[in-house]
């Protein structure tokens, strides 16, 4: 909702609910990143797109690497924001927290960590997050995802060598203030990759810095 109008003056947008998320079927499979991305190669061929820009936000990053590595011809770019997939290290409690909590109370103070100004996160978009985690099917999903994503305090899968080592463009914002993925994930990166860290946001930075994000990924695809 803060980005797409900025993107779609010169390309078509297409805006995906991963399997599991939003109105999408909540069957996912085991709910690895390579499932996800099959899923996505299956679209973009009945789509008959042959390529695209991808943007990948937190697990979406590592979704869009796990693409790159599987059908890297569909990849023409790969935008990563706040990606995982890049180290080992992250915010364990957050996940479980996220997934297990059952009311407003419980739920709020992890959706706080996902901003650098906790006062962002209102009523409303508490209320939003709870009715869909319970819709039917939608618990036992994110389990499974979660199950896959991480093995005790750590991320199971590391796609750090996919996103350094394919000639394929890339750029990695981050949030510097981000609490559930660290930004020296990015800063790490060799200099091929184009790394943009910024002060006024965490992991949601792609909500709290959205005209400086859509700034980068315009001149991005520009370039």
């Amino acid at each position: 909702l803060f980005n797409h109008m900025a993107l779609i003056e010169n390309r078509t947008v297409l805006a995906i609910d991963l399997p599991g998320h939003g109105s999408t079927s909540k069957a996912v499979g085991d709910g690895s990143f390579s499932f996800m991305a099959d899923t996505l190669q299956q679209l973009m061929k009945e789509l008959d797109i042959q390529e695209a820009d991808w943007v990948g936000h937190s697990m979406g990053g590592a979704i869009a690497l796990q693409l790159a590595k599987s059908h890297p011809a569909l990849v023409r770019s790969r935008t990563l924001i706040g990606s995982a997939g890049l180290g080992s290290e992250i915010n364990a409690e957050y996940l479980r927290g996220f997934t297990q909590s059952q009311s407003r109370r419980e739920l709020k103070p992890f959706v706080q960590q996902l901003f650098k100004d906790p006062s962002l996160v209102t009523r409303q978009l508490v209320d939003d997050l709870l009715k869909f985690k319970r819709i039917d099917g939608v618990q036992a999903c994110l389990q499974t995802i979660i199950d896959r994503f991480i093995e005790g305090n750590n991320q199971v899968e590391n796609l750090r060598n996919v996103l350094e080592g394919q000639n394929i463009p890339a750029l990695v914002i981050w949030g510097k203030d981000d609490h559930i993925l660290p930004a020296d994930h990015a800063r790490s990166l060799t200099n091929q990759v184009q790394v943009k860290i910024l002060d006024d946001g965490g992991h949601m930075v792609q909500m709290e810095s959205a005209s400086e994000v859509n700034r980068l990924i315009n001149e991005f695809w520009e370039e």
